[in-house]
Parts: structure tokens; sequence; C-alpha cells
């Protein structure tokens, strides 16, 4: 947890995060890094990052391959500003990537256009969450 002190987050969010996913215990500060510098690489500050790991902490004990596909999922489907999406929506990174795509794909052969689809993802509208 050294390498969320080094990045600012107080030791209270560090204890609340800890105590909302205890398999962080097991969870090393190399992977807990590559996380910090994936949602970096979306354009994603301080803030957004503290509010991502502070509202979904379960994604630091997630696999880095699975976030990855994640964010390769959403950018396939028209979703570019990633750093805005999960400030507002952090379980996103949760979701399975292949439920993600079988969810979009039934969304469009409905009656919803893309741009409803993709504001769902935004104001966290829909049960895959």
């Amino acid at each position: 947890m050294d390498i969320l002190i080094r990045y600012g987050f107080s030791i209270e969010e560090i204890n609340n995060i800890m105590n909302s996913n205890e398999e962080i215990n097991d969870i090393s500060d190399e992977h807990i890094n590559e996380i910090l510098s994936i949602l970096e690489g979306l354009g994603c500050n301080i803030h957004h990052i503290k509010n991502i790991l502070i509202t979904n902490p379960f994604v630091l004990t997630r696999e880095i391959n699975e976030i990855k596909k994640i964010i390769v999922k959403l950018l396939d489907i028209g979703i570019n500003d990633l750093n805005i999406l999960f400030d507002s929506n952090p379980f996103l990174l949760n979701v399975e990537y292949k439920e993600l795509d079988s969810f979009y794909r039934r969304m469009i052969k409905g009656d919803l256009k893309q741009e409803e689809i993709l504001d769902g993802f935004y104001y966290n509208s829909y049960s895959i969450i």
C-alpha cells in the first residue's frame, strides 16, 4: 500500500479501501502501480483515480489483462473519454468484457440508438454493472 501513500492517498482512504476489499493485502505495489499507470494513460488525473479506487476498491484486485480487455471493448463500442466514464461509473472496471460485449449487442439489436446506449454507461443505467 506504500504506492497509494506516495500517490497521495490518505491513511484513512487507504484503510477504507482495505476494509472494503480484504484481498488487497495480497496485491503487490507493482500490481497497483500498473493499474495506476493504465488509468493515467487513459487521461485520469489524481481526482479521477482517487474516486475510482475509493468507490471501487475491487479494481485493485482485478487481473491487469481483464482491465485492459474491458478498456479495449469500451473503446471499440465508441467511448473515447474513459477517464470521465470511469470517474462517473467506476464499477464498469469490474464487468467482464464478454458480458459487456453481449450486453452491447443486445442493446444495438433493440430500439436504442448508439448515443442512448453510451449515455447509459455514463449514468450507470444498466444492470450488467
